[in-house]
């Protein structure tokens, strides 16, 4: 059951109380033409707008970053944290590419036992495992006490999004506002002579013991003993970045989530310049499970925590958590999590309860997660946080409940999230823990499911529950015992869903666009980022294996079987052939530290090989192939699928070529018209013998559906003695798609990066599409005799492959033969 109630919440995201929105919100609505209106106060406040949470901002696809090394598990019980951690540190080494990314770490499926932090401290880096599932790729925990993934360059970071105390060296600037409301994008400084557009600064509000005073936060006590909300003198952050400058008035690129009032702040609100924040960017984690051992213990206690991301423009997405505590923290900005799951059967122990999720920085999407348990904080929210911060299509299942929870955190977003058995709380928390107080301010429940929710109003500020669902339920401030009932928030057509459905998507289509909502999965179709999706699977993977070394072909074969591959396509696999030789090896790498697989051809005066035993042939032979049996019927490519393939190789300094063919890889069809391939990778050179070059042939259905040689004229010099990762993506239909990108690693040098659409991808009743690695070369002219030879110039040549790859979207299950 639990299964499908997590199945329901992804297929239904926008539907959390089972019915179209039917009411309409007097502080959020769209009028005729379709635009979004706000109603502010007196004072110009107004709900913000919240579509700028997420990675980049919002509104932009999850990257995928291609694996430059694939890891597999060791022994059952063998520790893997430094086999996994050494992986991570040589990609963290590669050279950045133009979008910043070094690759990712690929995680094979299976069991990876780890008694400490895995760590990410460079930019571009990506950890992938291959599945959330069971069958995936899982981290057990074991050990001391220790996070699972650390995303964090381990710098110490400006105070931003944080309760702070200016440096004595910084140079500050005055804001000469009298009010600035909620939602604002504009404040006005008297000097703009050291700011330009494009700088990153904090907007530093002061805390004053007459703010404290107003808010009532001065007469906190516990157990007879003075409670401190917020120290007087210490500053409330917002970092933002600057859009424009108009006159003395600077224009932000994203909303401010609280009021600022000179009459409260001594009228010294300032803004400082902070180009230097150096944190971690462009890192991702991705499809893995991590298991915890149970802890049934006080919080103060627990052992293991899932996942803690401090950087900037980095992102999360299909991560299963099981009995991890306290088990997602984030900080930064511009973070997307996507489709966390945590999952609590051990009960907790004790009052104080562990925040599940712990969104703690600026411009944080948390997208389709959700939590089971019960005694826990769902969501809490740390002191002095500025949003947005954003928790869209969620489910929380027990009896946990949502917070800001501590001191002053503003411009939290619940948006159509479910929680029949917990609560929201936007409210007083008084004396509770230390002295937390008001939680949180300028904060919306939008279209929400909940038991129960304590909505109440700080003063001067608004927190309100639109179209929600669930009990209200006032209250004194905690402790008080006849203390007057707090001031209830706004509930705005309560019990009736508004439209818009969703406030984050509606904001966000308003601003990007339809396309920014088909970015992030959302919208009437999923986009295709080019040159790649975002929304693939793994479907398998092989790895040269050191067991290997030293083995024959046969050994190779069986080795390769077992992982969907065979090698049954080269000189040793007919008794025909007359040369036994040494036509693949595996061997240990020492520029990706791996080991990899070698094919050799030969051509020398002693022997020549030739194509699986046809002694008089004008061709050689020598390849790996995917199966096509119905086992491994996911590793080709079938009818109307999405299909990418990662693999790496390697031709050596001097590789000779032929004028006719000498392919390195192949797409070719499974019965039906599979004469030639529909995509090769291959080397050619003049008659001469020069003018050495790397092509992409296509070859259509038909004679006039062939695009012929696609890419051209790539100097093979570039490729000679260095290894070469390949990303190629098909979409298998006779009107498909063909995407490739070829990197060199060792500088991160991209020698071909090309889209090609309306390709004819599919041959007149096959069944699949299969992939090819290897050496398959022309001869020049048929062999006349055993002791004929070539006389075009033709050598023993070899090449090297590692890391095949397969992933799919739009998997078809079932291939069969199609027109």
């Amino acid at each position: 059951m639990k299964n499908i109630y997590y199945l329901l919440c992804l297929l239904f995201p926008l539907s959390v109380m089972g019915q179209e929105p039917t009411g309409k919100s007097q502080w959020v609505y769209s009028d005729a033409n379709g635009k979004l209106v706000y109603k502010t106060t007196k004072r110009g406040d107004r709900i913000i707008d919240f579509s700028h949470a997420g990675y980049k901002g919002g509104g932009v696809t999850l990257p995928y970053v291609p694996a430059k090394l694939t890891v597999h598990p060791l022994g059952e019980n063998e520790d893997c944290t430094d086999y996994i951690q050494k992986a991570i540190d040589m990609v963290s080494a590669l050279p950045k590419d133009a979008d910043g990314f070094r690759g990712a770490v690929l995680l094979a499926p299976g069991r990876y036992v780890c008694n400490r932090s895995l760590q990410i401290m460079t930019d571009g880096v990506v950890l992938r495992g291959s599945g959330s599932d069971p069958s995936g790729s899982v981290i057990v925990m074991t050990g001391d006490k220790h996070t699972a993934i650390v995303v964090n360059n381990g710098i110490r970071q400006r105070a931003g999004n944080r309760l702070g105390e200016a440096a004595p060296d910084e140079k500050s600037i005055k804001v000469t506002d009298k009010y600035i409301p909620a939602g604002s994008y504009r404040l006005t400084v008297t000097d703009v002579s050291e700011l330009s557009v494009g700088d990153n600064i904090e907007i530093r509000k002061p805390v004053t013991e007459k703010w404290i005073k107003y808010m009532k936060m001065n007469d906190l006590v516990r157990d007879g003993k003075p409670q401190t909300w917020i120290k007087a003198g210490r500053q409330l952050i917002a970092e933002r970045t600057i859009a424009g400058i108009e006159g003395n008035t600077i224009v932000l690129s994203v909303p401010l989530v609280d009021s600022y009032d000179a009459k409260f702040t001594d009228d010294n609100t300032t803004l400082v310049v902070a180009n230097n924040v150096q944190r971690l960017r462009q890192c991702g984690v991705e499809n893995l499970r991590i298991e915890s051992p149970a802890q049934a213990v006080n919080h103060g206690k627990a052992l293991y925590y899932a996942l803690r991301i401090n950087g900037e423009d980095c992102w999360a997405k299909d991560i299963n958590a099981l009995e991890t505590m306290e088990s997602i923290g984030v900080g930064g900005r511009r973070i997307t999590l996507q489709q966390i799951n945590v999952i609590r059967r051990a009960l907790h122990q004790g009052a104080s309860k562990p925040a599940e999720f712990a969104p703690n920085g600026g411009q944080i999407l948390i997208d389709r997660c959700s939590v089971e348990g019960d005694n826990i904080w769902f969501v809490a929210l740390g002191a002095g946080q500025t949003g947005p911060i954003v928790f869209l299509n969620c489910s929380f299942k027990g009896n946990g409940r949502i917070e800001g929870h501590q001191r002053w955190s503003t411009g939290l977003l619940l948006d159509n999230c479910n929680l029949p058995g917990g609560g929201i709380d936007f409210k007083n928390r008084g004396s509770m823990g230390s002295g937390h107080g008001w939680g949180t301010a300028w904060s919306v429940a939008w279209n929400c499911l909940a038991k129960s929710y304590v909505n109440q109003i700080p003063p001067g500020t608004y927190n309100w529950v639109i179209g929600s669902k669930g009990e209200s339920t006032p209250l004194r401030r905690p402790f008080s015992q006849s203390g007057p009932t707090l001031p209830v928030g706004i509930f705005d057509s309560h019990d009736t869903p508004v439209a818009p459905q969703s406030l984050y998507l509606a904001q966000l289509k308003e601003r990007l666009g339809e396309s920014a909502l088909q970015a992030i999965g959302y919208g009437p179709t999923v986009q295709l980022p080019s040159p790649v999706r975002s929304d693939y699977t793994f479907q398998g993977g092989m790895q040269a294996s050191r067991e290997l070394v030293g083995k024959d072909y046969r050994a190779i074969h069986e080795y390769m079987r077992a992982l969907g591959w065979d090698y049954s396509e080269h000189p040793n696999s007919s008794k025909n052939d007359h040369y036994d030789g040494v036509h693949c090896e595996v061997l240990f790498d020492a520029a990706l530290q791996q080991y990899v697989f070698k094919f050799t051809n030969h051509a020398n005066a002693g022997a020549l090989d030739s194509d699986r035993g046809r002694l008089l042939s004008d061709r050689q032979r020598n390849e790996m192939k995917s199966q096509t049996n119905h086992d491994w019927y996911h590793l080709n490519g079938n009818w109307n699928e999405w299909q990418r393939l990662e693999w790496k190789f390697r031709i050596p300094k001097g590789f000779q070529p032929t004028t006719k063919f000498c392919h390195l890889h192949q797409l070719k069809a499974q019965e039906g018209n599979n004469g030639a391939p529909l995509i090769t990778i291959s080397t050619r050179c003049d008659e001469d013998g020069g003018n050495k070059r790397v092509q992409v042939i296509h070859t259509g259905d038909t004679r006039t559906s062939g695009k012929g040689v696609i890419i051209d004229n790539l100097p093979l010099a570039d490729f000679e003695d260095e290894w070469i990762q390949v990303e190629t993506e098909m979409h298998y239909t006779h009107h498909g798609t063909f995407c490739i990108k070829l990197t060199r690693i060792s500088d991160g040098k991209v020698l071909a990066d090309q889209s090609f659409a309306d390709v004819d991808l599919w041959r007149k009743g096959a069944i699949s599409i299969r992939n090819k690695f290897g050496i398959y070369r022309s001869l020049g002219r048929k062999m006349q005799s055993a002791s004929d030879r070539p006389d075009n110039g033709l050598k023993d040549e070899s090449l090297q492959l590692a890391d095949f790859n397969v992933y799919e979207a739009h998997t078809n299950p079932n291939p069969q033969p199609h027109d």
